[in-house]
């Protein structure tokens, strides 16, 4: 499998996948968009459209063109000749099960299957499939051409899969993140979902409004984020690295005191239905076409922005 790829296929032309088809036409690849619906192909050109802005701030590659995405509904004529499928259909694990036999029935042997899943694991979507070992996970976050991490998981009997994978991925601009062993959810949803729990619990508790509690994070940690992860920041927190097993126990200690929601807190239904009339009403008043420009604008700058920032401190040393 370690080859040039230059043709990629993108099964499915929802909001990932499409979001995928620029990620790869920006890479300068030729795009083969797969969807069983025609009406599709209208969603697809504008999604590319609305995308043009932030993939040009973050920089096309030479010969990188709209025209090199091609749209079809004809599975087996998609996948001729493919390289590197990425499948991003629904999320339902047994309709992904037998799409993924059936791509992997029509792809040549040299070419890797990966699958855009949300949480599902390698294991269970290749059980349908004769070669298993090509099929592996390859988790974007939404968009994919706008955030760049990727996470790659398929346990040892991929391992070659997903080394191609991960320098393919690589190549197109993104940030791999491997995981040594398969858990549901990976790593970025999980702990998505944890700061989401700790969010439904502020509100249950009548902290702060929502849009407020947003706030907090965007003026907070999350620029921090940006920069390094939760750990390098907790490593900063000791004023000398000499006592960061102290420091350490500290956080432990201020977990324990009930700086997290208690263990045995499960948001309810009248919860969940609060938190969502209040985003609607609050956050997405006004729907999300302004939402979607403003992160687009603001991902792609930052992103541009620690690029640079990276190559300085490259030249420096």
């Amino acid at each position: 499998m370690n080859k040039m790829i230059s043709k990629v296929v993108c099964v499915g032309a929802g909001l990932i996948g499409a979001g995928w088809a620029a990620h790869f036409m920006r890479a300068g690849l030729d795009v083969t968009v797969y969807h069983r619906s025609a009406e599709r192909e209208e969603y697809l050109r504008e999604s590319l459209e609305r995308a043009m802005p932030s993939l040009q701030e973050l920089g096309l590659a030479p010969g990188a063109s709209p025209a090199r995405i091609r749209f079809t509904t004809d599975l087996e004529e998609a996948l001729e000749g493919s390289q590197f499928v990425q499948e991003s259909a629904t999320e339902d694990v047994n309709a992904k099960t037998g799409l993924i036999a059936q791509i992997d029935a029509l792809t040549p042997v040299d070419a890797v299957i990966a699958s855009s899943s949300s949480g599902f694991l390698a294991t269970d979507l290749r059980r349908e499939a004769r070669h298993g070992e090509r099929i592996i996970i390859g988790h974007p976050f939404n968009p994919p051409y706008l955030v760049p991490l990727v996470e790659v998981a398929g346990g040892d009997v991929a391992a070659q899969a997903i080394a191609t994978a991960t320098q393919f991925y690589q190549k197109t601009g993104c940030e791999v993140v491997e995981l040594k062993r398969e858990i549901d959810g990976y790593i970025g949803n999980r702990i998505q979902f944890a700061v989401f729990r700790e969010i439904l619990y502020l509100l249950s508790q009548g902290v702060a409004d929502l849009e407020a509690i947003d706030r907090a994070i965007v003026a907070g940690p999350a620029i921090r984020w940006a920069v390094m992860g939760p750990s390098s920041v907790f490593y900063l927190g000791a004023r000398d690295p000499s006592l960061y097993q102290e420091f350490v126990d500290l956080l432990a200690h201020e977990m324990e005191s009930g700086y997290t929601a208690p263990a045995t807190f499960t948001p309810d239904k009248a919860l969940m239905n609060a938190y969502a009339d209040e985003v609607c009403r609050g956050i997405g008043a006004n729907g999300q076409d302004d939402l979607i420009a403003l992160r687009d604008e603001g991902v792609a700058k930052i992103r541009v922005l620690l690029d640079s920032l990276r190559k300085h401190k490259a030249c420096a040393h």
